[in-house]
């Protein structure tokens, strides 16, 4: 090993850091930008593209849309190993944020309706003392518990999103080698 590399491997084990492309995690980062999850809930309900939702083709209206075409324009930059490596970046991103969104949804259910059951059966008139009796104390109970777990889902779509995008970008790039490679 040469003593630059050991030097660089020392540093990076003394600090615990696990590295990776440094020009791939980048545009990891700026492709995070601009997939983020509140331009989704903002805009997606918005857009001629939300119409496309009803419809049995989903991929050309992505293909057509601003932030895939900044995104596709970053990855323009990298090789393809670099493509096969965020696409495996963005797959396990998409797995987390799913089972955390699942998770979540599950709990926020549970437990609140778990909980209140089980107070319901200790002293049944604790809603009437707390002021639950009226129906817009529940209502706002909901609605806060609806908005988190929307969030949640939105969150999830987007990392999907953004995992679809490079399964996109690698098979458009295997389209590419596939007519310019001869014919055998």
């Amino acid at each position: 090993m040469k003593d630059d590399e050991m030097t660089a491997t020392s540093k990076a084990g003394a600090t615990g850091l696990i590295r990776t492309d440094a020009m791939a995690m980048g545009v990891w980062e700026r492709l995070t930008v601009n997939f983020t999850t509140w331009r989704l809930i903002l805009f997606a309900g918005f857009s001629r593209r939300s119409l496309h939702h009803f419809g049995n083709d989903q991929l050309t209206p992505l293909t057509r849309a601003r932030h895939w075409k900044i995104g596709l324009g970053l990855l323009g930059g990298l090789d393809d190993a670099q493509i096969d490596f965020l696409k495996t970046y963005a797959e396990l991103n998409a797995g987390k944020v799913d089972r955390t969104f699942r998770a979540y949804a599950l709990l926020m259910v549970t437990l609140p309706v778990g909980a209140t059951i089980g107070i319901n059966e200790i002293d049944p008139e604790i809603w009437t003392r707390l002021g639950f009796s009226q129906i817009d104390s529940v209502i706002v109970i909901l609605a806060t518990w609806a908005v988190a777990v929307g969030i949640l889902m939105a969150a999830a779509w987007r990392a999907r999103d953004l995992a679809d995008l490079l399964v996109f970008e690698q098979a458009r790039r295997e389209l590419a080698r596939g007519k310019t490679a001869p014919r055998a």
